[in-house]
């Protein structure tokens, strides 16, 4: 028998279908495969979680340039005190985006009532289902330790070693640096598994249901702070003399950055003090999360059984705006839809997924700039006027605008759509007002509260309307240029197909945001203390305001019908000459 044929019979082992069984359903959610829409696939959501590191890798290559260092006049500077910020970053990013993880696909880790009704008429033992259920998770912790650091891993060690050119570096540097966010994020998943696991072993299963939901929204929260600490715990760790902070004992990130400085001989006592804390930390986080997961697994396992057939009460989610609902939706295919695209948003893993992506990029990316706004100053309110701290509200809503448009073209149930064409109007044209309102309704309140908040707190009033105001309409402007002969319902419509000009459009995407998200605020730095000189960016407003209304009047009859499916290019158009 020839190795290859071995294999494959000891891979038909009931033990290893099964852990291929539970692999498969922690990435599809358990649901059915065979589902219309969008099928994301294992390899685009690996994709997407590796994106982070790697983007923010590539942008710091002008901070470690030697040439671009020799340009701005430093002749002589230490790599690795300047690389210590940005170690802690991509500490932290590893540790975020495998928490969130792990908390987003938590239900799917535990068996559900089909899982239930197919195995247990088997003859395997529970224990069996057990072990392979925990091999599961034991390969997604490794494999998104792998991938979320993958990218990091590579190219933040060669961005940093630029300026050394040996390779003895460049390897030692790589070691420690793929060391500490491989072990935290490990962490962090377990982390996160034995917090969630332990509630599942303690408390009755109907009680875990309502409780979980409260408990993974409080560890988002301390994985976002976590993320947000960037700016400020590298810097006061760096200049702590004494024994560490009491606060950087609950931050397990400041554990693993101490211990790659101490290997690095570059650690102060404090870091030596955080170290140590690694060695019982880790190994205890995971025998508790196993020891947690053993039996909470066993509980749940067993209860599914006595829950098989009990209803379920939802609460329907109402989404309304009481008094202003009639005069911000005012006809009633604004009012329907608007609930429509709504509940769907909220409710489709698909989209959740995308917007996940896109919101952890434009997290990390603000992340980043408010991280780079302490590094040129240490006082809040000169750091909030430069243009590192002024562009992340333009970071967050270019890329959440974005992403929203983005999932308007990913389709739910197309075999169900012939309801909204029965029933609706194709020549409403009401689409691109109600992908309007949907879009500035979800991401305007927000950044534009926290926005004017912080900076009317730290400049005044005066700056923080003026700042919020360009903001808004930046938001506004860039809706519209999107939306332009935008002719669907939100999820109705198939996937549109490839074009030949869909390469221009994405370099137009990367273009339009170093002009949104760059220039802009490099523009605003300077004209804040001569408000006056914002009136200059009024051509621009004028401009894209115009240039979507002139195609909404120039686009004919046909071109403005709605539509529920995407039609390919044709590679030859006849004349029909005979018609």
């Amino acid at each position: 028998m020839s190795p290859s044929q071995r294999w494959q019979r000891y891979r038909e082992r009931p033990f290893w279908l099964l852990v291929e069984l539970f692999v498969e359903r922690i990435f599809r959610g358990g649901g059915d495969t065979d589902a219309e829409g969008v099928d994301l696939g294992v390899g685009l959501v690996l994709t997407l979680l590796a994106m982070p590191g790697g983007f923010v890798s590539v942008l710091l290559f002008d901070k470690y340039g030697s040439l671009l260092q020799w340009l701005r006049g430093q002749f002589h500077v230490d790599t690795l005190l300047i690389s210590l910020p940005d170690e802690y970053f991509f500490i932290v990013l590893s540790m975020t985006v495998t928490g969130a993880v792990a908390v987003w696909r938590w239900d799917a880790m535990f068996p559900d009532r089909r899982d239930y009704m197919n195995l247990t008429h088997l003859p395997i033992s529970s224990r069996t289902i057990l072990l392979a259920n925990l091999v599961a998770v034991l390969f997604l912790a490794a494999l998104l330790a792998i991938d979320v650091n993958g990218a990091s891993c590579i190219l933040f060690p060669m961005v940093v070693s630029a300026a050394q050119g040996t390779l003895p570096f460049f390897l030692k540097f790589a070691a420690l640096h793929a060391g500490a966010v491989l072990l935290a994020s490990v962490f962090a998943f377990f982390a996160v598994f034995s917090i969630l696991g332990t509630l599942m072993a303690l408390l009755p299963p109907r009680f875990f249901r309502r409780v979980s939901s409260y408990a993974r929204g409080i560890v988002v929260v301390y994985l976002v702070t976590l993320l947000c600490t960037s700016f400020a715990v590298p810097d006061t760790l760096r200049r702590t003399t004494g024994s560490a902070p009491k606060w950087s004992f609950f931050f397990p990130s400041a554990w693993f950055v101490s211990a790659c400085q101490l290997l690095r001989n570059r650690a102060n006592p404090a870091m030596e003090e955080l170290a140590r804390l690694c060695v019982p930390g880790l190994p205890g986080v995971i025998v508790i999360a196993i020891g947690a997961y053993a039996i909470g697994y066993q509980r749940h396992f067993i209860k599914i059984a006595e829950i098989a057939d009990t209803a379920v009460t939802l609460h329907k989610p109402r989404f309304g705006f009481g008094s202003l609902d009639k005069l911000l939706l005012p006809t009633p295919f604004l009012r329907g839809c608007f609930r429509f695209v709504a509940k769907t948003l909220m409710r489709s893993e698909a989209h959740r997924l995308v917007l996940t992506g896109v919101s952890g990029l434009a997290v990390v990316l603000a992340s980043q700039a408010l991280m780079n706004a302490f590094q040129s100053t240490t006082f809040w309110r000169e750091a909030a006027l430069t243009p590192d701290a002024l562009s992340i509200p333009f970071i967050l809503t270019f890329l959440l605008i974005i992403g929203l448009r983005l999932v308007f073209e990913v389709p739910v149930e197309i075999r169900a759509n012939w309801v909204f064409q029965l029933l609706l109007d194709a020549d409403g044209q009401e689409s691109e007002p109600l992908a309007r309102r949907v879009i500035l309704t979800a991401v305007l309140p927000w950044i534009l509260f926290g926005t004017f908040t912080v900076y009317c707190y730290l400049e005044g009033m005066t700056i923080a309307s003026l700042h919020t105001l360009l903001v808004s309409v930046w938001a506004v402007l860039l809706t519209n240029i999107l939306l332009i002969r935008f002719r669907k319902l939100p999820f109705t419509c198939s996937l549109p197909v490839f074009k030949q000009h869909s390469i221009v459009v994405l370099i137009s995407f990367c273009f339009g945001y170093l002009i949104y998200a760059g220039s802009t605020p490099e523009f605003e730095a300077s004209a804040l203390h001569e408000p006056l000189r914002m009136l200059e960016l009024l051509p621009l407003v004028l401009a894209g305001w115009y240039v979507p209304r002139y195609f909404a009047k120039n686009s004919i009859e046909l071109e403005r019908r709605m539509i529920f499916e995407e039609s390919a290019p044709r590679t030859v158009e006849g004349l029909r000459l005979s018609e």
